[in-house]
């Protein structure tokens, strides 16, 4: 039997190694993605901004990820856009894609820079996931936290992606267990230390608000123990203004030094309204499309867009948890209640539940990414109330019962059904690679047909154009009649096209070199729905025919020839 310590380290290297893993796996495949929709405009504002000291074209965007992905993108050198012209709020599309898709510059060159920033994000975050639930319930909650995290597809997706979503739901998550450890050990350490992580959520993304509550609802629920504690009392006030001014501080720098923060308010107000009053496009779900999108949306495309494997061990989780609290409820309802406020996993339960109510309350219907901070929350509860089955202990819970009516013991049961858990993750990533921006379930109908279920960013955001290029290639083309939706340029990519109905304009009706009339129709899955076409709907005939091809599970390639 090994002993506390070792099996502390060996759970810490673990750890390491699946962190590892799972940056390694999401650099493979960000290589093999062109640029997305958005993910240029805050790369060339915080080159822009880096370059020329001017933060004035993005101001609807946090500064922190932008500043850091300009310095990654202005190591490489690349030729600017030139400062004559008034680059604005209006004019970022311009700029951002004058800085990758013209002149001398080369989007394969530039982008892998600042997508290495966000892949150590993603490795960072199942490392902080790991650390989180060894730090709960000890090392097989720490080692099934780091796996089922490092698992989850649109994390390895959006570790790939320059933008700010990956980088949120790390500073989320470390954010929701310091301020877990700052009540528990109040101080103006553990305060300050919280309100450094909350200032740089808020500097990532204006989705942190929902941290302002789960500190509120965590302070609450260990003041109901301790309260009558007069030192506790005395320190918590003390760790709240130490929150509080490390909080302001970092939010200064962060914002060059503005001690009205008015770019954070402005930012606050247009998150409200952007989350209240739904996206430009209307939103598609299931087949149906609406304009007010659905309450639904989020757990539907959690179910869409993550892993039977994670939907087994958060289900069996959630039935270990239920049954121990169902039976202390029966013993002593009381004590049942003192025991759960003072849990130590409650921290990743309440994130997971206030974040879940701002999704269900939210218009904001256009991607699974917006709900990306919740999931690792979910993958450190789920394993810690694993991980605690997981060795004999003394009988008595229902889980128990229900187990050893079968003739196996609970931990028994509880080691097959993470096992099994695992390994349909592993199988799901594997068969995923490298298309994990469009991974779609087993519930989805098949990824190549996931388009019929889900759009915009949970299938297609632009990130097939060098999938398309090897396609052209295989078989022999020369162009293709294309309606992409995204925001890179075809054409900096290598491909020659017919212009059809896109969100950008292609251009000229036809590149240089492009047949007049090109065999294959390429329909970004997006376009396929007419979502973002302005009330058009030229593909619909297309939405009855049998695609020739779907590339990385976002384009579709019909045969004309075949047709005719």
């Amino acid at each position: 039997m090994l002993r506390s310590g070792s099996r502390h380290r060996i759970a810490l290297f673990a750890i390491l190694a699946i962190s590892l893993a799972a940056g390694a796996l999401t650099r493979a495949a960000s290589l093999r993605q062109s640029a997305t929709f958005d993910e240029i405009i805050l790369v060339s504002g915080g080159a822009r901004g880096v370059a020329h000291g001017r933060w004035d074209m993005v101001t609807d965007q946090p500064p922190l990820m932008m500043w850091l992905y300009g310095w990654a993108v202005m190591s490489s050198e690349p030729e600017l856009p030139p400062e004559e012209r008034t680059w604005g709020f209006n004019q970022r599309w311009d700029y951002a894609r004058a800085l990758f898709f013209e002149g001398s510059n080369d989007p394969e060159v530039l982008l892998p820079r600042p997508r290495l920033v966000a892949t150590a994000m993603a490795a960072a975050l199942v490392l902080a996931a790991g650390l989180f639930g060894l730090w709960i319930a000890g090392p097989v909650a720490g080692v099934l936290a780091a796996l089922l995290t490092a698992l989850v597809p649109d994390v390895l997706g959006h570790g790939g992606v320059a933008y700010n979503d990956l980088p949120l739901a790390l500073a989320f998550l470390i954010s929701v267990w310091a301020f877990d450890a700052s009540v528990r050990i109040p101080g103006w350490r553990t305060g300050g230390l919280a309100g450094v992580v909350l200032a740089c959520a808020f500097g990532m993304k204006m989705s942190a608000l929902a941290l302002l509550p789960i500190a509120v609802l965590l302070l609450t629920m260990e003041g109901a123990s301790r309260w009558r504690d007069l030192e506790w009392r005395r320190s918590i006030m003390m760790t709240v203004g130490a929150c509080v001014a490390a909080a302001y501080l970092v939010l200064v720098i962060l914002y060059s030094g503005d001690l009205t923060l008015s770019l954070l308010r402005f930012n606050f107000w247009r998150t409200v309204l952007h989350t209240t009053g739904g996206h430009p496009a209307p939103a598609f779900l299931l087949g149906a499309v609406s304009e007010g999108g659905w309450w639904y949306y989020f757990p539907v495309a959690f179910l869409l867009k993550t892993s039977a494997g994670l939907h087994l061990a958060l289900g069996a989780g959630t039935a270990l948890l239920g049954a121990r609290f169902v039976a202390m409820v029966r013993k002593d309802r009381a004590a049942a209640l003192s025991r759960l406020l003072e849990w130590r996993g409650r921290a990743p339960l309440v994130g997971a539940l206030v974040f879940g109510a701002f999704l269900v309350r939210s218009d904001l219907n256009a991607g699974f990414r917006y709900a990306l901070p919740a999931v690792p929350l979910l993958c450190v509860l789920a394993a810690v109330s694993l991980g605690r089955s997981w060795v004999p202990r003394a009988a008595g819970t229902g889980a128990t019962r229900v187990g050893e009516a079968y003739g196996m013991p609970r931990y028994v049961l509880v080691r097959g059904i993470a096992a099994v858990a695992v390994a349909l993750s592993v199988f799901s990533v594997l068969t995923a690679h490298p298309w994990y921006l469009s991974y779609s379930s087993v519930w989805a109908g098949g990824r190549d047909n996931a388009w019929q279920v889900m759009s915009d960013s949970n299938v297609d955001w632009g990130q097939g154009l060098q999938e398309l290029r090897l396609f052209m290639e295989e078989e022999g083309v020369q162009s293709v009649r294309l309606s992409y939706f995204g925001s890179a340029r075809p054409a900096a990519y290598g491909i020659e096209y017919v212009a059809l109905p896109s969100f950008f304009r292609l251009g000229q009706p036809r590149t240089e070199g492009a047949e007049a009339r090109p065999r294959f129709t390429v329909i970004s899955a997006t376009n396929l729905q007419g979502l973002y076409l302005q009330g058009r709907d030229p593909f619909a005939s297309y939405r009855e025919r049998e695609p020739y091809r779907v590339l990385g599970h976002a384009l579709l390639v019909f045969d004309e020839y075949a047709e005719g």
